[in-house]
């Protein structure tokens, strides 16, 4: 949870967006924390495929 509170913080400081209201703050982790995290490793993974696939040649 820690990780996504993180995330969740560092979008919000990097946009600028409103802050969530307390009540609302676990929800928002959650929904911006879990999309933040399933992009960032779908972009590793897309990386990581992209780069064997061009080592081994195909």
């Amino acid at each position: 949870m820690k990780l996504l509170a993180w995330l969740t913080e560092t979008f919000i400081t990097t946009f600028g967006i409103t802050r969530p209201r307390p009540e609302q703050q676990r929800t928002a982790q959650l929904l911006i924390g879990g999309f933040l995290l399933a992009f960032i490793l779908l972009v590793a993974a897309i990386t990581t495929f992209l780069l064997i696939e061009i080592h081994a040649g195909h």
